[in-house]
């Protein structure tokens, strides 16, 4: 199994019908000092929280790569108040919207994302073969969290995994820790991966 998995983010690109011009500009803020102080987890969910209008399920894996995002609201909740509430997001009944207060929050957002990254396992470049969870797990690949993300689509890998587990018993899917970078982020830590 692999020891270390880096990514080489060249483009982070996620868009929401709903977002406005100041919305943007808020979001740019939170790369901008994303990009100028590594921060984890908690820290990139804490900084978009306080800066940004109002924050969805989608925002965190998909703009700031949090793979925890549901955790790492958990936290912010014991610190200061969390308005939360389900919204329809890219037509799923199961997405949720945060803020910091009780506002007109929209009812329902279609995000369109778009990634350019590099993945290099044990420091040689190494592509996804597939395009599905299934495919990749198939193929003998090494999935973490962040794979989810970029290339598969999938913000809760985890959540997947253990499906994919009750649909195919046969299927031998092992959980092991490995070293993960990025590029984006600018930190390393151990992160599930899956295969």
């Amino acid at each position: 199994m692999a020891k270390t998995i880096h990514y080489d983010i060249q483009q982070v690109k996620v868009r929401s019908d709903k977002e406005s011009a100041r919305l943007t500009s808020q979001w740019d803020q939170v790369r901008q000092i994303c990009r100028e102080k590594p921060l984890g987890e908690v820290a990139r969910a804490r900084l978009a929280f306080n800066l940004v209008d109002y924050i969805t399920s989608e925002d965190l894996p998909f703009r700031l790569l949090i793979t925890r995002a549901p955790q790492a609201i958990a936290i912010i909740g014991e610190e200061t108040r969390v308005y939360k509430e389900h919204r329809i997001i890219n037509g799923k009944q199961s997405g949720m919207i945060y803020a910091k207060s009780e506002q007109m929050l929209p009812r329902e957002i279609i995000y369109t994302n778009e990634f350019v990254a590099t993945r290099y396992v044990d420091g040689i470049k190494t592509p996804l073969s597939g395009t599905s969870l299934v495919d990749c797990l198939k193929a003998g690949e090494i999935i973490t969290p962040l794979d989810g993300i970029l290339f598969l689509g999938c913000k809760r890998i985890a959540s997947d995994i253990a499906r994919l587990k009750k649909v195919e018993p046969t299927m031998n899917i092992e959980m092991k820790r490995i070293e993960v970078s990025d590029s984006f982020t600018g930190t390393t830590r151990k992160m599930a991966s899956y295969g």
